[in-house]
């Protein structure tokens, strides 16, 4: 199967797909030109909102608001207004910044740091719940990167994208808290390293492999490889399900060096497959009264 071009505008760091299937919106960002786009599936209308700094990933609020994570703060986006809901998040390490990130049952958002020039263990794993202190999940991150949970949320998946390997902890869903780490799938012997993911109503992984032009389907419970999506760009970021019928495989990618996007000239644009299975709805950010700033 091959991904189709989806929209044509390019991002210089395309990432973190989320579908908001009460206003049929797909959003996405650009990390490092700092931008968060939208689009419109009823209107055709394609957005864009520049954060003035990176942006790692976004997430819906049960009022279709937006909480996004810029370099260092988490913050909740209204409207024009913006609100720091966790702030100077690793502020004392200038050259890490906010990656991936994906929001439980439960309305915890879990979002992950790295180092931006390459160094190893730098970053971490971290929870938010809304009126308390961030919890640390996992620390020594290199590349905080893909995101998803069992269909009992029994299970937290989880990249780092260097080691090599997609991990697994046992998750309380209750508290948020993690054990057990393991390793789920060996992704050494692929075609370019794991990055983001999403998971299916079948319980299987979509994942993004960053270098290997494709996003792949896996069983986490025997870690082999059971399918893959061929995309027209070499650096593939992330991906999620959307549309009418949740059926629609949104993948986003990075444009790449002046090399790369000379031979692939929709790298960097946003494309979309149909898999023929379907996902569920994105958790939403539970907003409290009490931001911890």
């Amino acid at each position: 199967m091959k991904a189709e071009l989806f929209s044509h505008h390019i991002m210089s760091l395309g990432e973190g797909p989320v579908w908001d299937e009460r206003t049929q919106t797909l959003y996405w960002v650009d990390i490092s030109a700092g931008d968060i786009w939208s689009y419109d599936m009823n209107s055709g209308i394609t957005r864009t909102h520049s954060m003035g700094e990176t942006v790692g990933m976004c997430c819906l609020t049960e009022d279709s608001a937006l909480v996004a994570a810029l370099k260092h703060d988490i913050v909740l986006l209204q409207e024009d207004t913006r609100t720091v809901l966790f702030g100077g998040i690793e502020a004392g390490l200038p050259h890490n910044r906010f990656n991936d990130g994906k929001v439980d049952a439960r309305g915890r958002l879990l979002a992950g740091t790295m180092d931006t020039t390459g160094r190893k263990g730098q970053g971490a794993l971290y929870s938010f719940t809304q009126g308390k202190r961030p919890a640390t999940l996992a620390g020594d991150i290199s590349c905080s990167n893909g995101l998803g949970w069992s269909a009992d949320n029994r299970t937290l998946y989880y990249v780092d994208t260097p080691t090599g390997y997609l991990w697994g902890f046992d998750y309380d869903i209750e508290t948020g808290a993690v054990a057990n780490r393991r390793s789920l799938i060996d992704y050494t012997a692929e075609q370019g390293s794991f990055d983001g993911l999403c998971v299916d109503d079948e319980g299987m992984l979509w994942v993004a492999h960053w270098g290997g032009h494709r996003v792949s389907r896996w069983n986490p419970q025997t870690g082999r490889k059971i399918g893959e999506i061929m995309v027209p760009a070499p650096y593939v970021t992330s991906c999620c399900f959307g549309g009418d019928n949740m059926d629609m495989l949104f993948i986003t990618t990075t444009r790449g060096s002046e090399d790369t996007a000379a031979q692939y000239p929709h790298a960097g644009a946003l494309f979309v497959a149909q898999p023929g299975v379907t996902g569920p709805v994105a958790h939403r950010y539970a907003l409290g009264e009490c931001p911890y700033v």
